[in-house]
């Protein structure tokens, strides 16, 4: 009989993670033109709804079609020979509960070897209606390499924060002796886990916990 109702909760417990990883991966992406098939704007606020890039001297921030991950575009930032200067782009996403874990994640790939520039992924926490920055993240400096390949940055919503302000930068104040190179962005998600998540996941740890009692 114990053996039966143990059987019995493995396949409960099973059916729970299948249903977290589905509601994972059914939880809405909350970027616009997250593909970037729409233009790149320079044009100032509003930033939800749009990819707003920006740039230093002898950098660029457009978007390109040179290698695609999906569709028929990508953002394109790039650095040409040099030192102290930026590119990237950033959107807002609105409407966050503090407390609430999310996922900044994306895909980049770089035709320049070597790749004379740093990179830097951040979230930057702000109060909309003060329009103020509440915190940051620290910098996610993962490079990227000659194919695609897959970012994440998880964090935490912070108290006095309800928007996020996704950033994605290259940048040649750390380079030596020029900074120089490109790289693409593409399909990027910003992602808030649904509730019935954390629901299949609380339920799908206490039946494993007590199968191992049992």
């Amino acid at each position: 009989m114990r053996t039966s109702l143990s059987k019995a909760i493995a396949l409960l417990a099973g059916a729970s993670l299948i249903g977290l990883c589905s509601a994972v991966a059914s939880a809405q992406n909350l970027f616009a033109n997250a593909s970037f098939e729409d233009p790149i704007t320079s044009d100032g606020p509003p930033f939800v709804g749009f990819w707003e890039g920006f740039s230093g001297g002898g950098a660029f921030s457009v978007n390109g079609g040179q290698m695609p991950r999906t569709g028929n575009l990508h953002a394109r930032f790039g650095i040409d020979n040099t030192v102290n200067t930026f590119a990237g782009a950033f959107q807002d996403v609105p409407g966050l509960v503090p407390g609430s874990g999310v996922t900044f994640s994306g895909w980049h790939a770089t035709p320049s070897s070597p790749l004379d520039v740093g990179v830097e992924i951040r979230i930057e926490w702000r109060d909309s209606v003060a329009n103020t920055e509440v915190a940051r993240t620290p910098n996610l400096t993962v490079a990227p390499g000659a194919s695609y390949s897959q970012f994440n940055l998880d964090a935490i919503v912070p108290a006095g924060a309800d928007s996020a302000r996704a950033v994605y930068a290259i940048q040649s104040f750390t380079t030596n002796p020029l900074g120089n190179g490109e790289v693409y962005l593409d399909d990027v998600s910003f992602v808030v886990p649904e509730p019935t998540s954390l629901a299949f996941l609380a339920t799908a740890g206490l039946m494993v916990a007590r199968r191992r009692r049992a």
